[in-house]
């Protein structure tokens, strides 16, 4: 009869350990890893005491400590033993401290001064720091506290949160929330076009825009009176300022976000999409002591202000007296005095006149809207000076004839005027996904393209092939465009249109003024971004649209074709003659 082995023979000893007795280690463990690296490291480092040997100490320590607990049999010993190597490197380093720092004005350290509850709350505060995306900083760029996530108040930051990426991925350079008491339309506004984005429901919205008002340092419980202020937040280590605006409306409060407003308005004008002809022309009728006045034009939204400080920007502020009267100054100009209009005190003329009375070498007034600017601007105490005037068009014509309207007097408006610089706002093409083709006749034609000449100009499509199948440009986002530039009319005047405006001629004045000087009005300017492949035919047919066919063609669908037809016009900004158009560049080969 073969014996039977026993099972004794076969076994292997093995260590049994209930699942609660490894969490009680390292629920000891973490408290001592907590005090080693945030408090007893960084002090030995701030004082200097050898922290290297002592992050050593403690390291060793902790992992002989954490060893006891898991390989010797009896836990119930083991655990005991890892406490005490916890806290003997502990005492041993206060005890080490206290000695080398007596004498000093440093506090004694011992085991009560550690406050572990402010220790907790450091730790889920960083926690929360780290969770988020954005994060908001204080006029001293401390960061600003993102509540825990199981606070209310994180889901108010949140949101406020998910709206700034919105506008960052977006290349948002403005955002506009309109607050109502069923909550916040949201707005972006994307390469000067005005895009819907889904709303924010409820009291929510009004939570959110109390909370950037606080980063803002704004009042929140200010809903009617304007408010102005700043809040620059991180994402992905770069800072990014955001100019916040409030004000109060009869439907509820309106705010405004303007991502990095000073980079918007600091633009130099060799930047801002003159010609180099134009540039020279600018340059030229300026030049030397100049005096007179010089009207700059642009619609609401397509940057008056910038082109502006542009036009000042050119001037030298250590050789020239340069200042300003503003409504309300967006940017300081380097050497430039600004002024705020003061409503309260007197009105614009008057102000002015009070500027002008310092004997300034050049001078930029935001407007002529009230009664009796014009005046000051062409008294004769003003003759030394130069003056920048803001008009709210990019008509010529029209222009002329609301700054003659505005002095009162037509030959006294005539004689003082230099130039007149306007523009208007275009996307440029993406030149990721931009296509090229060859123009039909009645496009050609408006290019003063010769006759049965080939030349490529380029159209938006918003796609690029990915494994040869048509996919969302990455660049533009689908748009076909990326960025805008200016459209720009540089138009001085002579002796002879200034004799047409003064009979009051304004259209003579602006047709003699482009032929004379070979000058593009603003839509042929337009016109030879196009031929230069800057951007679409799409794009200016949408531009000089009348406002209603603007509208309902902010959004253009991606990879549309090209229009045969002229894009429609208003009679004030239709082209000039055959030989402004004469002065078109030759298109880029």
């Amino acid at each position: 009869m073969q014996p039977i082995p026993m099972l004794a023979e076969t076994a292997v000893p093995v260590f049994l350990m209930s699942v609660g007795k490894p969490l009680a280690t390292f629920a000891a463990f973490v408290p001592y890893a907590v005090i080693v690296s945030t408090k007893l490291e960084k002090d030995a480092a701030y004082f200097n005491l050898k922290p290297q040997k002592w992050a050593s100490i403690f390291l060793a320590f902790g992992a002989a400590g954490v060893l006891a607990a898991l390989m010797i049999p009896t836990w119930f010993a083991g655990f005991p033993l890892m406490l005490a190597l916890f806290v003997a490197p502990c005492a041993w380093y206060m005890k080490f401290r206290n000695a080398a720092l007596a004498g000093t004005k440093a506090k004694k350290l011992a085991f009560l001064d550690i406050d572990f509850a402010a220790m907790s709350a450091a730790r889920r505060a960083k926690a929360a720091q780290a969770s988020v995306s954005v994060r908001f900083q204080a006029k001293d760029r401390s960061e600003r506290q993102v509540p825990d996530r199981k606070d209310p108040a994180f889901e108010t930051y949140s949101t406020l949160e998910q709206l700034v990426v919105a506008a960052f991925e977006a290349r948002a350079s403005r955002v506009e929330l309109a607050l109502t008491k069923q909550g916040a339309q949201v707005q972006h506004f994307v390469d000067s076009l005005r895009v819907k984005r889904d709303p924010i429901a409820g009291e929510l919205a009004t939570r959110v825009v109390d909370l950037l008002k606080t980063f803002a340092d704004l009042a929140p419980s200010e809903r009617r009176k304007m408010q102005r202020g700043t809040a620059a937040v991180l994402r992905d280590g770069e800072r990014t300022v955001l100019s916040v605006t409030t004000v109060g409306s009869m439907q509820g409060e309106v705010v405004r976000i303007d991502v990095e407003r000073i980079k918007q308005l600091s633009i130099p004008a060799g930047k801002l999409g003159m010609t180099e002809s134009q540039l020279k022309l600018l340059g030229d009728t300026l030049q030397g002591s100049a005096k007179g006045v010089v009207l700059v034009g642009a619609r609401p939204g397509q940057g008056l202000t910038a082109l502006s400080y542009a036009l000042l920007g050119r001037h030298d502020a250590l050789i020239s007296n340069i200042k300003t009267l503003e409504r309300q100054p967006e940017r300081d100009v380097e050497g430039v005095e600004h002024a705020q209009f003061d409503s309260g005190k007197s009105d614009f003329g008057t102000q002015l006149q009070t500027i002008v009375r310092r004997g300034p070498d050049v001078v930029f007034a935001s407007d002529v809207a009230d009664a009796g600017t014009g005046k000051v601007i062409c008294a004769p105490g003003a003759a030394d000076t130069l003056f920048y005037v803001g008009m709210p068009s990019d008509s010529a014509v029209d222009v002329l004839a609301a700054w003659a309207k505005a002095v009162g007097d037509p030959k006294a408006a005539s004689d003082r005027l230099r130039l007149f610089v306007a523009q208007r706002l275009v996307r440029t093409l993406c030149q990721s996904c931009r296509a090229a083709y060859v123009p039909s006749p009645a496009e050609a034609k408006m290019l003063a393209i010769p006759a049965g000449k080939q030349v490529q100009i380029y159209k938006q499509t918003g796609k690029v092939l990915i494994k040869d199948q048509p996919t969302e440009c990455p660049t533009c986002k689908g748009s076909g465009f990326v960025g805008v530039s200016a459209a720009v009319e540089v138009l001085p005047f002579d002796d002879e249109a200034r004799a047409l405006l003064a009979s009051g001629d304004a259209k003579g004045a602006v047709l003699h003024a482009r032929r004379a000087f070979k000058c593009p009005s603003v839509q042929d300017a337009a016109l030879i971004k196009v031929r230069n492949g800057e951007t679409s035919f799409d794009e200016v047919k949408r531009v000089f649209a009348p406002p209603a066919a603007a509208a309902a063609g902010a959004k253009p669908a991606a990879g549309a074709a090209s229009p045969a037809a002229k894009p429609a016009t208003p009679a004030s900004a239709k082209p000039a003659a055959a030989p402004a158009r004469a002065a078109a560049p030759k298109p880029k080969s």
